[in-house]
């Protein structure tokens, strides 16, 4: 590492929604070097035992965002980025002359090595890590932090103050555009947003996003998955019931859109569920999540999910033990979400995510929050903008609802140390595995690194 002050490379990588713009924030310390470049073949420095700093000392403070390495060097792959405040506890330093003049490579906390120049040591307590419980009644039901909106038909972007009071240099912005307010200002009479992006859009020009509050549900008893109604006709209406398996037979109430019910018989012709006594409701009205056998090779306490992208359905597991069961939204007809089997590759706290205006619709999404890639461009994440889950909804990404999304990101793996914003996995610290079937393709390939981890 040549000194705190490096020149960062930004990177840029392709979604479901396009190019996503994961960048490493401006201000991170350290240089950065994707893990999809190869190093060269260096041999890597051996830390020496001796106690990074005098008794007393049970933290560092990261000084700005900062990206830790793999291994105490320039060239090695990155394990995630910290934010700014965090303290973390330390696990040994050697000296180091890429970190400056009597710099020293320190090792953090749980995990990744970043230059002294980074931090300062502290008396403080290391950041603690909150617990995860799938089955938590108490949490948050407002997750989504700031305020988002959709900006309607072709409306103008500014750069500062001076172009929005003159309406010159207007970036006109095409397409489907979300964004995220990091303030508002008054320019001649006229209430602006200040994006998180640092442009001026005007506030008559925006609507403000509710996101939904839709939530999974913990699985208690394996024996017993959840279903939920969604009418085929309109799913934002309640299904009706009958008395019998016929759409002749006599109605005995409705069931609102999103009730939770428990399959207990199907007809014979598989058109029909019985979910109480005299109570029955058309197959297409349900979504239902069923049992599934683990991909080959998962082991007996690993955290991996199913998506079931007939149902729009997602079960997570622990071995063979459903845990969590929700909605979700896959990719429409024109951008099915690809079956497969893979591993969480990358997980980040916000993303933005553009579209290649090349390859048709163009869009850009502020901010995303809790997205987890597992396949290339292909990730789970929040959807904000939308309350259609259940049904499909996304350009081949699978949508979560902003509350399950943040419990599944805390929860499954890698695992998200405290005041880290980004986490990588790989073959030595596996993200949880993806399975992503259809009724077409039950058993789907291996790909990525889960393809790697299996054979070895």
């Amino acid at each position: 590492m040549r000194n705190a002050s490096v020149i960062v490379t930004v990177f840029a990588i392709s979604s479901c929604h396009g190019a996503v713009r994961a960048t490493v924030p401006s201000s991170v310390t350290a240089p950065v070097i994707m893990a999809v470049i190869a190093p060269p073949a260096i041999a890597p420095t051996t830390p020496a035992a001796n106690p990074p700093y005098m008794a007393g000392i049970r933290s560092v403070v990261l000084l700005k965002d900062t990206a830790l390495h793999k291994q105490p060097r320039i060239d090695s792959e990155l394990v995630g980025i910290v934010r700014r405040g965090t303290y973390a506890g330390v696990k040994q330093a050697i000296d180091a002359k890429e970190c400056g003049v009597a710099g020293r490579w320190i090792e953090l906390a749980p995990r990744g090595w970043t230059c002294e120049t980074s931090v300062e040591p502290s008396e403080a307590v290391p950041t603690a890590a909150e617990d995860v419980e799938l089955d938590d009644d108490h949490d948050d039901p407002d997750p989504i932090r700031g305020v988002y909106g959709m900006v309607r038909g072709h409306a103008s972007a500014f750069a500062n103050r001076e172009d929005a009071a003159a309406q010159t240099n207007a970036i006109v912005l095409d397409g489907s555009n979300t964004v995220r307010a990091s303030g508002v200002v008054a320019v001649d009479g006229h209430r602006y947003w200040r994006t998180t992006q640092g442009t001026l859009i005007d506030q008559a020009s925006i609507y403000q996003i509710s996101p939904s509050r839709f939530k999974g549900v913990a699985i208690t008893d394996p024996n017993v998955l959840p279903s939920w109604v969604r009418a085929h006709g309109d799913p934002y209406k309640p299904a009706v019931t009958r008395d019998a398996p016929s759409p002749r037979a006599k109605p005995t109430g409705v069931l609102a859109r999103r009730t939770v019910v428990t399959p207990l018989e199907i007809s014979t012709d598989g058109r029909w569920v019985r979910v109480a006594d005299a109570t029955w409701i058309a197959r297409a009205d349900l979504r239902i999540a069923t049992l599934a056998e683990p991909p080959p090779g998962t082991a007996a306490d690993e955290k991996w999910f199913d998506v079931d992208r007939d149902e729009q359905v997602l079960v997570a597991y622990v071995g063979t033990r459903p845990v969590y069961a929700t909605l979700v939204s896959t990719g429409k007809w024109e951008h099915e979400t690809q079956v497969g089997v893979a591993r969480i590759a990358s997980k980040h706290e916000t993303a933005v995510m553009t579209s290649d205006a090349s390859k048709g619709a163009v869009y850009s999404v502020a901010d995303v929050p809790w997205t987890m890639y597992y396949d290339r461009d292909f990730a789970l994440h929040t959807s904000y903008w939308h309350d259609g889950f259940g049904g499909v909804m996304s350009h081949g990404c699978v949508n979560l609802a902003p509350r399950d999304a943040r419990l599944l990101y805390r929860w499954s793996s890698p695992d998200v140390p405290p005041g880290w914003t980004t986490v990588y996995g790989d073959v030595d610290n596996p993200g949880s595995l993806v399975r992503v079937r259809s009724r077409a393709t039950p058993e789907p390939a291996f790909r990525g690194y889960a393809r790697d981890l299996i054979t070895t």
